[in-house]
């Protein structure tokens, strides 16, 4: 399994964001449902070791996620849902200073930052100043930066927020096309229905902090 977790609890206070929930996640393109407040960004910071549960266990991609936190950063890329851009920087810089965190020479970082630009369609605008960019460029910039380093595993966090109908088309056949020809796994998570089902064979779902379904996206469509 690519990701495992057993009762895991999180609270923000007296706000209980995770109430015990329990995944064992297959290899390959995995939806992460829920309404907004269900505790998908909290389970996603938690997978991170960004978060430590208040109890419970589990593992990414075989890896402790509360021991082995810096492991598990250095073979899973996040795309989160707030921008996480720096002001003054062009998009190669940004893109090769994060692959630089996370590990590779500065040389290889910019030469795949170029190649993760071209592939996400920002090659024209690779040296525009980040602050001049549109919402969708900046959704490109942040799936470009999740990919950089040569993941195992990314995570993305409603990828395709404050996007236009085609830019969210354009978003999620990129996300097809990392899952399905880059020998990357995939876990996205979204509010929006059409996207999991576009992008993704098996989903989870959450709903107040507990786990309320999960399984092949086909089978549960046969549910009454």
């Amino acid at each position: 399994m690519s990701i495992e977790i057993k009762n895991i609890h999180f609270s923000y206070g007296k706000v209980m964001a995770l109430d015990g929930v329990d995944i064992s996640l297959p290899k390959g393109a995995i939806g992460l449902l829920g309404p907004n407040g269900a505790g998908k960004s909290t389970l996603l910071r938690i997978l991170l070791g960004f978060l430590t549960p208040d109890s419970g266990e589990g593992s990414v991609l075989g890896y402790d996620i509360r021991t082995q936190q810096n492991v598990i950063r250095k073979y899973v890329g996040y795309m989160p849902e707030n921008d996480c851009l720096l002001p003054g920087m062009d998009a190669v810089t940004f893109t090769s200073y994060l692959g630089e965190l996370s590990g590779m020479p500065r040389q290889e970082a910019i030469k795949r930052a170029h190649e993760v630009l071209f592939y996400v369609g920002l090659e024209e605008s690779r040296y525009r100043m980040l602050e001049t960019y549109s919402a969708g460029m900046k959704q490109r910039l942040k799936l470009a930066q999740a990919i950089v380093h040569d993941p195992k595993l990314i995570f993305l966090d409603e990828p395709t927020s404050g996007l236009d109908p085609q830019g969210r088309t354009e978003i999620l056949n990129l996300i097809l096309d990392i899952s399905s020809k880059k020998d990357i796994q995939v876990l996205i998570s979204s509010h929006i229905l059409s996207d999991i089902e576009s992008a993704c064979s098996y989903v989870v779902i959450l709903n107040k902090g507990k786990l309320a379904s999960e399984g092949k996206i086909s089978d549960l469509k046969q549910i009454d």
